[in-house]
């Protein structure tokens, strides 16, 4: 549109939209004289200092200097463009605005979006005729009322090769040839190369329109009903729809993201219908493609915090790998749900109900941690090898982090996933987070290849302190419990030690290593060898206590893995169990404190 056109567009938009009626529908406004107050909704207030003068049509906040008309204010609440607010006012208030007069993208872009709604309206009709009656049994079975299929506007397309197009051109007449093309266009219709002969895209499909943020319908997913390929269909790319520049359910979503903080991210569109519709109104789907930057760039106006809760099928984990990468380099906090074997979201919230999955909201682990727990899944940590493999795995991911705060905070968690006690090792890691590399240096691959004892240092730390001085061991021994350590060989020393202690006889090396095996003696003669200062009271509680937290911390794990797996009625008291070493590790922190 030209300079002029453009000029009558927003003005006749900005006389038939009222500054008071778009606020009040996000901030609660109380008349004050001849104007209305409220929380300023771009701060955090207690005393109200927001002000809307419906006379002058504008609004201002004394607290944050924030002001200006309707279009400003839709534009900093809902993080539009000019363009996007100017077209979301103008839907609103029944304002027609003038197609552009070159015949570029701008146009058709208004035209596709003007067709879809055409197609909505045809799909939704048809859902509702006989012919539809199998797309209502199976979205009634997947538990999809008759008011959400009206709000998330779910249709149905039929069977057949010309339904939609005979629609669409039974009263064309001469412009039917334009409108066919332009159905192509707009991906409704698609064309057979070797006739020319044009069809339907969607057929026998539940149709899903995709709403952008000014509440255009820009494009559609289609869902196969019953045996056919492929399962999703979805809207090719137009001047109106790019599937890596939207998310399904945003629009209705927005609100709730503010209000949680964070946004849920799913794959499928009943995943976040299904999340949306029992409460977790803060869901949003990809659309049948990766995560991009184009989604980032989208979900920043809302939020930098997401939830993501991909299909726990092997495609799904590679999917959820991949949207991490993306949304790490973009600054994003993102932990990670993972639900039972064979369990989406829409199935899980349908069977298990909707406070189980808010349950598994608040459990989720952050990325870092949910990868590490993954890869030491599949990986022997067990040795050396597999600890380079699995840190060599993890942190790619982990260099991806601009915070250096955030990257050394996951140090001691994938020392504790991985069993990395080994002080140089250690070293390396820390270096490894600090300088952001993807894989740990040679030298602690060396140390890990190269150690020659399995035990941890902790181990051989308390094994010092109850050979070295009586007192010491007098003090520990009741205290030790072998469930606490992994090595069967340092089982064998404490043993003995205690066998020894209770006859009342000399506790010396040689005489415990005559209580012992060869493999065990191997493992004190080792421990004697290496220089170290005499042990403490203090220095052996101190390995007793890390000891524990290992162990602790090794049952945790099992009982996350459980929790990925589990039955309702088991979930309850995983969840009592997982809580109460939780408080066991905090109180074992606070002693070492």
């Amino acid at each position: 549109m030209s300079s002029a056109d453009r000029f009558d567009a927003v003005e006749a938009v900005r006389a038939a939209a009222d500054l008071h009626e778009v606020v009040a529908g996000y901030v609660a406004l109380k008349k004050s004289g001849a104007r209305w107050r409220g929380l300023c909704p771009f701060h955090q207030e207690k005393t109200p200092s927001f002000y809307v003068d419906s006379d002058k049509q504008l609004y201002y906040c004394f607290g944050c200097g924030t002001g200006g008309d309707v279009f400003k204010f839709l534009m900093l609440y809902e993080k539009l463009d000019f363009p996007e607010a100017l077209r979301s006012l103008a839907t609103r208030y029944g304002v027609t605005l003038p197609a552009p007069r070159s015949g570029g993208e701008s146009s058709e872009r208004q035209k596709v979006v003007d067709l879809n709604r055409e197609a909505v309206t045809f799909f939704r009709e048809q859902l509702m005729q006989p012919a539809g009656e199998r797309a209502r049994k199976y979205l009634a079975a997947r538990g999809l009322n008759r008011d959400v299929a009206e709000r998330f506007l779910v249709g149905y397309a039929p069977e057949g090769w010309t339904g939609f197009k005979d629609s669409l051109l039974r009263s064309a007449g001469a412009a039917r040839d334009k409108r066919e093309a332009l159905a192509v266009a707009a991906g409704l219709l698609a064309r057979k190369e070797e006739t020319g002969r044009t069809y339907d895209r969607f057929r026998d499909r539940v149709i899903y329109p995709i709403v952008n943020l000014t509440d255009e319908v820009i494009g559609f997913g289609g869902r196969v009903i019953g045996q056919g390929e492929p399962k999703y269909l979805n809207s090719p790319d137009t001047a109106a729809f790019n599937k890596g520049e939207n998310l399904y359910a945003l629009p209705l979503a927005r609100e709730a993201i503010r209000r949680e903080g964070f946004a849920v991210l799913v794959e499928g569109y009943m995943d976040a219908i299904a999340l949306q519709t029992a409460g977790v109104t803060q869901a949003v789907a990809t659309l049948g493609t990766g995560f991009t930057t184009g989604h980032v760039r989208l979900l920043k106006r809302f939020t930098e915090q997401v939830v993501v809760n991909f299909d726990p099928d092997a495609a799904g984990r590679q999917a959820t790998r991949r949207s991490l990468e993306t949304l790490l380099e973009n600054g994003f906090e993102v932990r990670v749900v993972a639900l039972p074997t064979g369990k989406d979201p829409d199935l899980y919230v349908r069977e298990e109900g909707v406070e189980r999955y808010r349950e598994r909201l608040k459990e989720a682990l952050p990325y870092i941690e949910y990868l590490a727990r993954e890869v030491a899944g599949r990986v022997d940590v067990s040795r050396s090898q597999g600890k380079v493999q699995a840190l060599n795995e993890v942190l790619p991911f982990l260099a991806r982090l601009d915070n250096p705060v955030r990257r050394a905070g996951h140090v001691e968690m994938l020392a504790s996933v991985f069993g990395i006690e080994d002080r140089l090792v250690l070293q390396e890691l820390k270096e490894a987070v600090r300088e952001r590399r993807k894989d740990v240096g040679s030298r602690a691959t060396a140390a890990l290849s190269s150690a020659r004892r399995p035990e941890s240092e902790a181990e051989a730390g308390l094994v010092r302190a109850l050979m070295d001085d009586g007192g010491v061991r007098q003090a520990l021994l009741p205290e030790v419990n072998e469930a606490d350590l992994s090595s069967a060989r340092v089982r064998d020393i404490v043993q003995a030690v205690r066998r020894l202690a209770e006859r009342g006889d000399e506790v010396t090396y040689p005489r415990v290593g005559s209580e012992i095996g060869d493999d065990a003696k191997d493992v004190l003669t080792w421990i004697a060898a290496i220089p170290h200062p005499p042990m403490t009271e203090d220095a052996g509680r101190g390995c007793l206590n890390t000891l524990r937290a290992a162990r602790i911390t090794r049952q945790m794990t099992d009982i996350q893995r459980s929790l990925e797996s589990c039955s309702p009625a088991e979930m309850d008291d995983l969840l009592r169990r997982k809580l109460a070493l939780k408080k066991q590790i905090e109180a074992l922190h606070g002693v070492s404190a």
